[in-house]
């Protein structure tokens, strides 16, 4: 409790669009989540997590970079794929380092740890330990827990599988609803906020909306996550300029750009939400 309401305090501190996906995105694929566990996986996670939600700790990776020392973790939240390049490629070019470079090492190894694999968990441990960073509610599980259901949500978002010349779309900047933005943060925080919903009424919508879509969707290896980010992020490059502002020249979002694309956004937080919750499924079976 002591530690949630640390966090209470450390929120207003923390620039709107710095988390990914924001933080109703982020709790949004939790609720769908934990809507969609089996009764086994939904105990384990309880007591994982002991007084805290799922949809709670979902944000507490982006928290913690306010710690100097969880500065380690920063990359697990993306990957940058080049457009010559595929998916596969990048995983074997990343490979040869030890260290954990993208979302999906990430990824792989909070899976590890759930599955308690020691090796895991010692890695995870020692970098924690050489940085003095603690653990989630005193507990690896809870660590590993909200580190998954935080990057599975962060590889659905398209442009966290970016490029580096502009950096995933932070150096895009575009007008939304006549404010400038860069066309990352809208991706991250303002085409969900703008609906002007709950994070329990967003997830309920995305899930009777995507329902039929389930089945599809949960069994897919964690490359494939990667890959429909990526031909989802070159749709949003390619149309990027699709209503351009004659005064700035800048491309210009506004109730056009929310209708083309709600659907997306929705069913990339639908496809999280079940394949984290057919995971810890798996994991807990």
């Amino acid at each position: 409790m002591k530690y949630l309401a640390f966090l209470l305090i450390l929120l207003p501190s923390f620039s709107f669009h710095s988390a990914k996906w924001g933080a109703n995105g982020h709790r949004i694929v939790a609720k769908i989540c934990y809507d969609n566990l089996s009764d086994k996986a939904r105990a384990a996670v309880d007591e994982a997590l002991g007084d805290n939600y799922l949809e709670q700790v979902s944000n507490w990776p982006d928290y913690i970079k306010s710690e100097r020392g969880w500065s380690f973790a920063s990359p697990w939240h993306y990957m940058t794929v080049q457009p010559d390049q595929t998916v596969a490629q990048y995983i074997d070019e990343t490979a040869k380092d030890p260290q954990i470079d993208h979302v999906m090492e990430g990824i792989d190894l909070m899976i590890q740890i759930l599955r308690d694999d020691q090796e895991a968990l010692n890695q995870l441990q020692a970098l924690m330990d050489k940085n003095k960073v603690e653990h989630l509610a005193g507990n690896p599980k809870a660590t590993a827990l909200a580190f998954l259901i935080h990057l599975i949500g962060d590889i659905h978002q398209p442009l966290h599988v970016g490029k580096n010349r502009d950096q995933g779309g932070n150096k895009i900047e575009v007008l939304y609803f006549s404010e400038r933005q860069n066309l990352h943060s809208i991706w991250d925080s303002n085409i969900i906020e703008h609906e002007k919903l709950s994070y329990t009424e967003f997830s309920a919508f995305v899930e009777k909306h995507t329902r039929a879509k389930k089945a599809d969707w949960e069994h897919d290896p964690v490359i494939e996550w990667a890959r429909e980010s990526i031909e989802l992020r070159e749709k949003i490059y390619n149309t990027l300029y699709d209503y351009t502002d004659r005064e700035s020249g800048l491309p210009s979002f506004s109730w056009n750009y929310q209708h083309d694309f709600i659907p997306l956004v929705e069913e990339r937080l639908g496809a999280a939400g079940y394949r984290s919750a057919a995971l810890l499924n798996d994991i807990f079976k």
